[in-house]
C-alpha cells in the first residue's frame, strides 16, 4: 500500500525545525488564515485584518529579507483567494512559492538569498 503524501501541517513543521538549526538567524512567523473559528472569533480576525488566501508563512531575515511560503501537500493546489495572493505578492515584487516539502522550501529561500546553511551530507 502507498503511503499518503505528507499533511500541510506536517510539512510546516518539517520546515519550521529545520529552519531553527539551518538558519538561526532567520525568523519563521505563521500566518494562521486557515484556522477553524467560532462565528464570533472569526468577525474579530476579519476587524483585525484577517487576509483569507495570504501564504501560510512570512519569512524575514537580516539585510530587511522578505519572503512569503504557501505549503501545500502533493496534488493540492492552490484556492482561488491564495492564488489571488500570490499573484498579487509577486507581481508587488515579492519573493513567493508554492512549496511541497521542506526541501524545497528552503532552497527556493535559499534562492532568494536567505542565509540557510546546507544540510549535512
Amino acid at each position: 500500500m502507498k503511503t499518503p503524501p505528507p499533511l500541510e501541517i506536517e510539512i510546516v513543521q518539517s520546515f519550521r525545525e529545520r529552519m531553527f538549526y539551518a538558519a538561526p538567524t532567520v525568523s519563521v512567523v505563521a500566518v494562521p488564515n486557515a484556522a477553524k473559528r467560532s462565528q464570533w472569533a472569526a468577525r474579530q480576525a476579519k476587524k483585525e485584518g484577517l487576509a483569507t488566501g495570504f501564504p501560510d508563512v512570512l519569512v524575514l531575515g537580516p539585510g530587511a529579507l522578505i519572503a512569503m511560503i504557501e505549503f501545500k501537500r502533493e496534488g493540492a493546489k492552490p484556492s482561488d483567494n491564495q492564488a489571488e495572493w500570490l499573484e498579487r505578492l509577486d507581481r508587488w515584487g515579492f519573493p513567493v512559492t508554492v512549496a511541497r516539502s521542506a526541501d524545497e522550501a528552503m532552497a527556493f529561500l535559499r534562492g532568494a538569498g536567505f542565509p540557510i546553511m546546507e544540510r549535512a551530507a
